[in-house]
C-alpha cells in the first residue's frame, strides 16, 4: 500500500503565532480549535487581549492582520491627533529633527507635518536628503535605508544557496553574533529550535525558530510590526514615493496586498504631486498622474498649465473619492484647484469628437462631484450641447478648438468660483 503524499495541513494551534492569544476558548468549540487552519476562511469568535471585546471576523484576516474593532479605531485616531499636533510643533521642538536639520530656513518657522517645501537634513553618515520633516522623523534618511537593503540583498544571495530553502529576506536577518558557532548553512528553514535574528533597518533583536518566521503573518520584525515581502522590500523605488500621511508605513504592505485606505503617494520628480491609487496600480506601473502626458491632449495640458498660472495650484489626472459617490468609488478629473474653506474646484475639459457621445457619463460624474460638495465646471467644446444640470455649484464655458485662449477661459473660471466658495465647505 502506498503512502499518503498529502501535505499536511499547518494548524492556527500549531502556528505559535500571537494572534493566538485572541482566541476565544470560551465561545468557540473545541473542535473548531483543533481543526481550524491558517487560511481559513469561517467566522470564529475572537477576543482582543487589550479591552477584552468579543468579535467575530476570518481566520484568515486576523492570521494577517489582527485587529480588534473597538482599539483599531482609537489607535488610528491617536495617530490622526499626533499627526494634527506636529502640524503645529516647530522642527525646532523636535531634537531628533533639530540635530540633524541642514536646512537655510529657520527651524522655528517650519512645521513638522503638513504642506510645504520639502526640507535639506543630515544623517549621522553625512547623507544630505530633502524631505519633509515628518517622513525624515518617521522613517529617517532614505540613503541609509536604500544603503541597508542593498546589504541585506547582497547577504541574502550570498546565504540563500547554503541556507537549504531558507528565505533570502529571513536568511538576510540571521543574527552574526549571538547564533555562536551554529552557521546559517547548517540551519533547515522547517527547524523547531530558536535562533537569533536582527533586523539590519531597525536593529531590533529577538529568538524565533525558522519554522515560525515563514508562518501566519511572517513578520520582518516582532517589535516594529514590519512585515516579509513589504513593497519597500521588493520596490524600494516605489517606497520612497510612499506619503509619511499613510498610517502605516511601506515595510507594512506587500506590494499587491488590501489596505482598509487607499494609500497617497508622493512624487520624486515633484513634491507638489500628490495623489491617492491602490498598491496592485502602483506595482502594475502606474505613475504620477501630473507628470504622465500620456492620454491627455495638447489643449487639455495647456488649459492645466494655465490653471497653474492663473490659481498659482493645480493638479492633472487626479483620482477624487467621497462617500457621496454613487455612480463610481473614484473619478480621475482634468484638472482640480484647492480652494479657500477646503473647497475643490473641477475644471474638465470636454472636447467636442471625444465627448460627443458621452453625454450620459459626463452628467453622471457632474452629479458626483456636485454631491461631493465640489464646485464644478465643465469647458464643453463647440458644437457640444450643454448639460441639464441646474445647480448654483456648476456651471459651463463654451470654447472653440481652432480658437484656444486658455489663460482667457481659466481667468473667468476663477472669476465664476471665488464668487461660489461656500464658507466651511469640506
Amino acid at each position: 500500500m502506498s503512502q499518503s503524499k498529502t501535505k499536511p495541513r499547518d494548524l492556527l494551534k500549531d502556528s505559535d503565532l500571537p494572534v493566538l492569544d485572541w482566541w476565544d476558548h470560551g465561545t468557540n468549540d473545541v473542535a473548531a480549535w483543533e481543526t481550524v487552519g491558517l487560511r481559513a476562511l469561517r467566522e470564529v469568535s475572537w477576543c482582543c487581549p487589550d479591552c477584552g471585546l468579543q468579535f467575530l471576523k476570518r481566520v484568515i484576516d486576523m492570521v494577517t492582520m489582527p485587529e480588534c474593532p473597538d482599539c483599531e479605531p482609537k489607535r488610528r485616531a491617536a495617530w490622526n491627533a499626533e499627526y494634527e499636533r506636529y502640524k503645529a510643533t516647530p522642527v525646532a521642538d523636535v531634537p531628533e529633527l533639530l540635530v540633524a536639520w541642514a536646512d537655510d530656513a529657520d527651524p522655528r518657522t517650519v512645521f513638522v507635518a503638513g504642506s510645504g517645501p520639502l526640507r535639506r537634513f543630515r544623517c549621522p553618515q553625512g547623507h544630505a536628503p530633502r524631505l519633509s520633516p515628518h517622513t525624515y522623523l518617521q522613517s529617517g534618511c532614505p540613503s541609509c535605508r536604500g544603503q541597508d537593503t542593498r546589504i541585506e540583498r547582497l547577504l541574502a544571495a550570498e546565504f540563500e544557496p547554503a541556507a537549504f530553502g531558507l528565505g533570502a529576506e529571513i536568511a538576510s536577518q540571521w543574527h552574526p553574533v549571538k547564533n555562536g558557532v551554529v552557521k546559517l548553512a547548517a540551519v533547515s528553514p522547517r527547524s523547531r529550535k530558536a535562533r537569533w535574528w536582527q533586523d539590519p533597518n531597525c536593529g531590533h533583536e529577538w529568538e524565533e525558530t525558522p519554522a515560525q518566521r515563514d508562518k501566519g503573518q511572517r513578520l520582518r520584525c516582532p517589535v516594529c510590526r514590519t512585515i516579509l515581502d513589504s513593497l519597500a522590500h521588493h520596490f524600494p523605488e516605489l517606497a520612497a514615493e510612499w506619503a509619511s500621511a499613510n498610517p502605516v508605513s511601506a515595510w507594512h504592505v506587500r506590494p499587491t496586498g488590501q489596505t482598509p485606505f487607499v494609500p497617497s503617494w508622493v512624487c520624486a520628480a515633484n513634491p507638489e504631486h500628490v495623489w491617492q491609487v491602490s498598491l496592485a496600480s502602483r506595482t502594475a506601473g502606474s505613475g504620477c498622474p501630473e507628470c504622465r502626458e500620456h492620454g491627455k491632449s495638447q489643449v487639455e495640458l495647456d488649459h492645466h498649465a494655465a490653471a497653474e498660472r492663473v490659481f498659482g495650484n493645480a493638479a492633472s489626472g487626479q483620482s477624487l473619492r467621497h462617500d457621496a459617490f454613487t455612480r463610481r468609488a473614484a473619478w480621475l478629473v482634468d484638472i482640480s484647484v484647492d480652494l479657500a474653506h477646503g473647497q475643490k474646484l473641477v475644471i474638465e475639459y470636454d472636447g467636442s469628437y471625444w465627448h460627443a457621445d458621452k453625454g450620459d457619463l459626463d452628467l453622471e460624474k457632474s452629479r458626483d462631484l456636485l454631491a461631493a460638495g465640489h464646485l464644478v465646471v465643465r469647458l464643453r467644446e463647440h458644437p457640444l450641447p450643454a448639460l441639464p444640470i441646474c445647480e448654483p455649484g456648476y456651471t459651463e464655458f463654451v470654447v472653440y478648438s481652432t480658437a484656444p485662449d486658455p489663460d482667457g477661459t481659466i481667468a473667468r473660471v476663477k472669476q465664476w468660483a471665488l464668487g461660489h466658495v461656500t464658507p466651511g465647505s469640506q
